[in-house]
């Protein structure tokens, strides 16, 4: 049995997290690509959005690689408890409710790329923000395949 209080409020919070990832990618889209002289001449403003890009990409991936993912198979009666993750992606993925676990893999190992910084390495930062912004719109994507599923699924309506 699902609760489902508890996956509208995750559901809140991937959705809270998804309008700011995307809010900051707006912000940013003028300024990518960049390479590292660009990078050193990035407003302080500019640096706060794309801070805001990496918090909040990782802060979506966490919420629904921590939570939804297990509270979706959950719900349709699987067991989660004690299984690696990778065997939760892969029962996701062949459930097609997640497009493909190796993609979802790739996000998270760019977002713990991303999350490290290099101050003295500009042009690895500048490679890491560039990556992060394109597949900003990859977990984008994903996140509204698996919002839909997940609405419908349970029968359920976002604010």
């Amino acid at each position: 049995m699902i609760d489902h209080e508890l996956l509208r409020d995750t559901l809140d919070a991937c959705e809270l997290h998804h309008r700011r990832m995307m809010f900051a990618w707006e912000r940013t889209k003028t300024l990518v690509p960049v390479d590292p002289d660009k990078y050193d001449q990035l407003r302080e403003e500019d640096i706060g959005y794309f801070d805001q890009l990496i918090y909040r990409f990782s802060k979506l991936q966490d919420a629904m690689g921590n939570k939804l993912f297990r509270q979706i198979l959950e719900g349709l009666g699987e067991e989660t408890h004690n299984i690696p993750f990778i065997d939760i992606l892969n029962k996701l993925e062949k459930l097609n409710i997640l497009p493909d676990k190796d993609q979802w893999l790739a996000l998270r190992e760019l977002r713990n790329e991303v999350t490290h910084e290099y101050p003295s390495r500009p042009g690895l930062i500048a490679e890491g923000l560039n990556e992060l912004h394109e597949q900003a719109v990859t977990l984008s994507n994903i996140w509204q395949e698996v919002k839909n599923y997940t609405l419908k699924r349970f029968h359920l309506i976002l604010p």
